[in-house]
């Protein structure tokens, strides 16, 4: 009897492991531009004459593939295992770089990829830090993104910078919220980066 009840026992636990072991589902998060966001434009400036090349967005090599990195310590990151970007970060600001160009003319021509001459100015991208930061119990976004338009006709000489280290706070550890988080904070400087440009034109 004790035999049988023991037999019954091990099977209920082996069904019931089988059916909580559910398989873990592969999650992929995209950088997009924002939908609602809108950036203030100053009055009475007109677009910079002149053609521009974006080069492909800079990622530094902590950041740079499919994985995304979580900030645990001062010096310490790790990577989400089922949690990736849908698109490598490299290509997935590019196309944020041209989206926002396609919809707000800065720039007389916007240009990408090879080229047969040089255009007028080269736009120069570097993200440093693209992470989600765990440190002293509260949940952030950071992203430390680096804009430089530089002369393409004289040998590259920089003529803007803008840098910017930023951070959003979270109400939960969800990768939507930081994926839009990440994508409004990239936008908002890039915006910020236009604004400079157009005014130091006039």
């Amino acid at each position: 009897m004790k035999k049988i009840f023991l037999m019954a026992l091990l099977s209920a636990l082996v069904f019931a492991g089988c059916r909580s072991s559910q398989p873990v589902t592969q999650q992929y998060y995209l950088l997009e531009l924002p939908s609602q966001y809108e950036g203030d434009w100053p009055e009475r400036l007109s677009v910079l004459q002149g053609s521009i090349l974006i080069a492909n967005a800079g990622i530094t090599d902590a950041y740079a593939s499919h994985q995304i990195a979580v900030r645990e310590d001062t010096h310490q990151i790790r990577y989400f295992n089922f949690n990736e970007w849908a698109i490598r970060p490299e290509k997935a600001f590019t196309q944020l770089l041209l989206d926002f160009y396609q919809e707000n003319q800065v720039f007389e021509e916007v240009m990408y990829g090879r080229i047969i001459q040089a255009t007028d100015y080269i736009l120069n991208t570097q993200v440093l830090v693209l992470e989600l930061d765990t440190r002293d119990d509260i949940i952030r976004a950071r992203l430390k993104v680096d804009f430089s338009l530089l002369d393409g006709q004289n040998e590259g000489n920089i003529l803007l910078h803008h840098t910017a280290d930023r951070n959003m706070e979270l109400e939960t550890k969800n990768l939507n919220s930081f994926a839009r988080a990440i994508s409004q904070m990239f936008i908002e400087e890039l915006h910020d980066f236009s604004v400079e440009v157009l005014e130091s034109s006039h």
